[in-house]
């Protein structure tokens, strides 16, 4: 426990990332660590099944949702090996960048402080993906 709490502390250290959690992708598709009281600790197991899921033309015409926020997808390669990211922007008067990384066992998923463009938070991603 104690060690989750520090990787999510070392997360939200850098000064692009504004919310973070990781997400187990077994059955039970739970959160595994976030930050606290953050609004990505929300994401449900319903929208990892669909971010994960193989009919990816659906949710590039319509979008997705992100604990419960409305997104645009900007770019899919979650599924794509070497790269196993997905930038999204989540849609309203403060949208933000959120870039999702998957790893064998969990999604990762970062949100950006207002203004931080999506590749800083990707480049972070695929650093955490190897990391893992």
């Amino acid at each position: 426990m104690d060690y989750w709490k520090y990787y999510i502390n070392s997360i939200l250290a850098d000064r692009n990332v504004e919310d973070v959690a990781i997400i187990d992708l077994s059955d039970n598709r739970c959160v595994w660590a976030a930050k606290p009281g953050g609004l990505l600790a929300a994401v449900s197991p319903q929208e990892v099944g669909l971010i994960v899921g193989q009919d990816r033309k659906m949710f590039l015409l319509t979008g997705i949702t992100v604990a419960g926020k409305k997104c645009s997808v900007i770019r899919d390669n979650l599924l794509v090996d070497e790269d196993n990211v997905m930038d999204v922007r989540s849609k309203g008067s403060d949208s933000r960048s959120i870039c999702i990384g998957k790893t064998p066992k969990a999604l990762i998923f970062l949100m950006g402080k207002k203004g931080v463009h999506g590749g800083a938070l990707n480049q972070k991603v695929h650093d955490m993906i190897v990391g893992m």
